[in-house]
């Protein structure tokens, strides 16, 4: 798999750093949560504890997909950011990667 960023900006009201990847998978499916957690904390250094993986998005026939990422370098407070249920995908996402 090939990770490359598109962008990576800062988003001051909502005090957080967004970033787009896009992931190529040629003959290989959709990048799971766990390969992209792992690209977070490999390359780009952020706790995983602080990180949302907002989406992963596939482009149908193009072997290519974009991953949306916010990173909140204060932590995160599910209740005022981001909807309850993106908080527990992204907790499983953690206990999986801890097993």
């Amino acid at each position: 798999m090939e990770f490359k960023v598109v962008y990576d900006r800062r988003n001051p009201y909502l005090d957080r750093v967004e970033v787009l990847l896009e992931v190529r998978h040629e003959g290989r499916p959709t990048p799971s949560r766990g390969d992209i957690a792992r690209y977070i904390m490999d390359r780009l250094g952020y706790p995983l504890d602080k990180v949302l993986i907002a989406s992963i998005e596939t482009f149908t026939g193009m072997n290519k997909s974009e991953v949306l990422i916010y990173y909140y370098p204060d932590g995160i407070d599910w209740s005022t950011i981001e909807p309850v249920k993106r908080g527990k995908v992204i907790r499983i996402g953690e206990e999986e990667s801890e097993a």
